[in-house]
């Protein structure tokens, strides 16, 4: 018996509210279906897709944290959002590198595609097209990963 589907959601903190549920909504075509402000503290739900929720939290004062590399940014290190397709994949590359927070940089793990971005806050965080009828281990190595160009 499968007891869980998905993450419902991700919190995190922003600096600034409004900026993080526009770049969301622009690159992703997300939709906020919660704002709130309770307790002196702003918070959103940011539905990213169908089954995916982020829950930032605006905290006053909070500045961010600027580019810190991967495995020391704290206990959520980063996540990484699912591409509905390919061409979606290809669309969300176009916008990330056209706003200037990705390089455009496509890694090939074998079983997905894989392309990281920064988020106004500073978070790096990453999109993947998870490739149909790819057995998941397959270029699980980081020896066996390439960089492809899709232009």
């Amino acid at each position: 018996m499968q007891l869980l589907n998905d993450i419902h959601h991700l919190t995190f903190v922003t600096a600034d509210m409004n900026r993080l549920i526009c770049f969301y909504e622009r690159i992703f075509g997300a939709r906020v279906t919660v704002d709130l402000e309770e307790e002196g503290l702003r918070h959103a739900f940011i539905e990213v897709g169908p089954h995916t929720v982020l829950h930032p939290f605006q905290v006053p004062g909070i500045a961010p944290p600027g580019h810190q590399p991967m495995f020391k940014r704290g206990r959520l290190d980063h996540f990484a959002l699912n591409a509905a397709s390919e061409e979606a994949f290809r669309e969300v590359r176009r916008r990330l590198v056209a706003e200037g927070v990705s390089d455009g940089a496509v890694t090939d793990m074998g079983s997905l595609l894989l392309l990281s971005f920064t988020d106004p806050d500073g978070g790096d965080h990453e999109v993947v097209w998870v490739k149909p009828g790819v057995p998941v281990a397959q270029g699980l190595k980081r020896s066996e990963w390439t960089k492809v160009q899709l232009d």
